[in-house]
């Protein structure tokens, strides 16, 4: 008899507030009907999802599957990364940002699908890495991070993606931005809110970094170089339709990295990573170029 590929799949139960929680047996059954020996890893905390991934890489599976959203996802890049094993993602988060950026189908039978073992959908993509932490998408430093601090569950469970921007007004209206300095090799920048980009899409509709390319070997670095009231609302206005970019409060530029730091020596300035809190300032943010395997269509 033929071997049976491996696959280790990292649930998380509660991602999408919970919604897809009896679907998970039927999914596990679909992947097992595609020929794959499953194994079920559930996350039970914050953070498992790294441990899980990498003791799948240790223990020689074939391929992880992430059972979960955008933080799920994130947290077993953490354990990929550098590895040979792809990652499959099975999106059952809230607005599951990776999985658009990579085409992969939100509808999870359908994800399942790009699992078929007599097709071969995997590719590589760069990563961003911001101090320690890896990540598929972007790093923001300043505005976003707070947001994503303050954030309770509870509302994110209940207004889904309106729970950012809703947030994201009670956070500009009780805190102070920081002013920022960005240096890299091809310029040194000042400004109130940033991001790194490795990926165009930054939360569903829209992209702070909407050249970027997860191919390029580069970041997309956008800097808001102005904090008031006005010139942040416009910013996000601006975003939907990626008209921000050309505004003169606005610099948008390539690296393959730069050091971040607060320009006044003492003041907190949180970063976030694929909407997960990864630490604050000062941090270096770099790419690493094919840095991960994923399944795609």
């Amino acid at each position: 008899m033929p071997v049976r590929p491996r696959l280790a799949a990292v649930i998380n139960p509660h991602s999408g507030g919970g919604g897809h929680r009896r679907d998970i047996p039927l999914i596990l059954s679909a992947l097992r009907g595609l020929g794959y020996d499953v194994e079920k890893l559930e996350t039970e905390a914050a953070g498992d999802a790294s441990g899980l991934a990498r003791r799948a890489v240790e223990a020689g599976f074939d391929v992880v599957a992430v059972l979960g959203g955008d933080g799920t996802v994130n947290e077993a890049i953490n354990g990929l990364a550098g590895s040979d094993v792809p990652l499959a993602i099975i999106p059952t988060g809230t607005v599951n940002v990776l999985a658009m950026e990579l085409g992969i189908p939100l509808d999870p039978p359908d994800a399942v699908k790009l699992l078929d073992t007599t097709v071969d959908h995997v590719s590589w993509i760069d990563l961003g890495l911001a101090g320690d932490r890896y990540f598929g998408l972007m790093a923001g430093v300043g505005m976003d991070a707070a947001v994503v601090a303050a954030l309770h569950p509870a509302m994110k469970k209940a207004l889904k993606e309106a729970a950012f921007a809703v947030q994201g007004l009670a956070t500009y209206l009780t805190h102070e931005e920081a002013l920022i300095r960005v240096v890299s090799e091809e310029r040194t920048v000042e400004g109130y809110f940033a991001v790194f980009g490795n990926s165009s899409n930054y939360g569903g509709a829209f992209g702070i970094t909407p050249l970027a390319d997860m191919r390029d070997g580069l970041l997309d670095v956008c800097v808001l170089k102005d904090k008031s009231f006005v010139s942040t609302v416009w910013y996000w206005a601006a975003a939907l339709i990626n008209a921000h970019i050309r505004h003169p409060k606005v610099e948008y530029f390539r690296t393959e990295r730069a050091d971040v730091s607060a320009v006044e020596q003492g003041k907190e300035v949180l970063v976030q990573t694929d909407g997960e809190l990864a630490g604050r300032l000062p941090m270096e943010c770099r790419v690493v170029p094919h840095a991960l395997r994923v399944v795609v269509p």
